[in-house]
């Protein structure tokens, strides 16, 4: 059996293609896979990490409604896009194609819809993404993570509710595998923020100001600032104790981090509140203002609706705010605990395996 993934343009698209190969060949170790990504992408480097062959295509962004000189050039892209990805369908002869959201997956599930070929979307948000919503129209299975999304799906698709699908590293890793992975020997509690793999400007903004004003910390906090805004970040900020922060542009080892935190400063973007909620761990979650739909907002109001995690929003967001909240949380061990549990209440553990064989199910029913 061959398989083609496509998702990209952040982790958040990337990530559940990652645990969706990990699910299937679980029960197939037998299966081909592909990733089919934009050049020179965050995509193109995840696959190269993980061993899968990768195979580019021209795409940048979806057309807009509105005809200018960027909509005519993403159109040109878009059909760039759609002759490769014909000629990688030729080549590869994929049994089935799994897009996981973002423009970069439109061309490849676009053409194999046309050619007859298996298609199954992965949606992560409450609110789908315009792509998804694209593919979703002709698609031969759609696996859904927010019962809200479903409304905007046709009602004709076969659809399951499966909750976000997780890599199983999110479960597997103890607290002592995680502080030798990342080289962790402190006894003080250790604090994770971070804003999703693009990084967030109003959490860095935040700990910035956290630093002018705490030298030392009775934490220590880890800040992964995002690869485009870090040398930014580290021109502006203070000289600190180096037994209070660790600075860092991106991480591939965000479950070995996540199972030593005590708390976790995040956007709540879907992907990341599944993993958080997988390791059973307290959040303060910062919602970002300009997605679609503003799907982090209700993403983290369902979460703070249960008690399961603390929200600041952006316009609220100030370091002295940032930083009276990690101390509260800190000096109650009782709530994070309550918090952590609640958490993992909300995430379905089962949903990967669920994901993994209806796509199975649609080439070997």
């Amino acid at each position: 059996m061959k398989v083609i993934l496509s998702g990209g343009g952040t982790g958040g698209h990337i990530y559940p293609a990652l645990a969706i190969k990990e699910a299937m060949e679980k029960k197939d170790d037998s299966i081909e896979f592909l990733y089919v990504g934009k050049k020179d992408s965050m995509e193109e480097e995840l696959a190269a990490k993980y061993n899968i062959p990768f195979a580019p295509v021209h795409i940048q962004g979806l057309p807009r409604k509105k005809i200018n000189k960027e909509s005519i050039m993403t159109m040109v892209e878009l059909l760039h896009g759609l002759r490769d990805a014909g000629k990688i369908l030729r080549d590869f002869r994929p049994d089935v194609v799994v897009g996981t959201g973002g423009y970069v997956c439109a061309p490849i599930v676009l053409k194999a819809q046309n050619m007859g070929i298996k298609t199954a979307i992965q949606e992560q948000n409450a609110y789908p993404g315009k792509t998804n919503r694209l593919l979703g129209k002709r698609v031969d299975l759609i696996a859904y993570s927010f019962k809200e999304a479903e409304k905007y799906f046709p009602e004709h698709t076969k659809k399951i509710f499966t909750g976000n699908p997780i890599r199983a590293s999110f479960e597997k890793i103890d607290e002592e595998t995680g502080r030798e992975a990342v080289g962790y020997n402190s006894d003080k509690p250790l604090v994770l923020s971070f804003g999703g793999s693009g990084g967030q400007e109003s959490t860095n903004e935040a700990v910035l100001e956290i630093m002018k004003k705490h030298e030392h910390l009775n934490f220590h906090l880890v800040h992964i600032t995002g690869k485009e805004h870090y040398d930014d970040f580290i021109r502006r900020m203070p000289v600190v104790d180096t037994e209070s922060y660790t600075l860092l542009d991106y991480s591939h080892q965000i479950p070995e981090y996540l199972a030593v935190a005590d708390l976790v400063v995040a956007s709540s973007s879907a992907m990341t509140l599944a993993e958080i909620s997988a390791m059973h761990l307290p959040s303060i979650l910062i919602p970002k203002a300009y997605t679609a739909g503003n799907h982090q907002f209700h993403n983290a109001m369902s979460y703070k609706e249960q008690d399961a995690a603390e929200v600041i929003e952006e316009d609220e967001l100030t370091g002295h705010v940032l930083f009276l909240a990690i101390e509260a949380l800190l000096d109650d061990e009782d709530k994070r605990r309550e918090m952590g549990a609640k958490a993992y209440q909300m995430v379905n553990t089962k949903g990967t395996d669920t994901i993994a064989e209806a796509i199975l199910g649609l080439v070997t029913p």
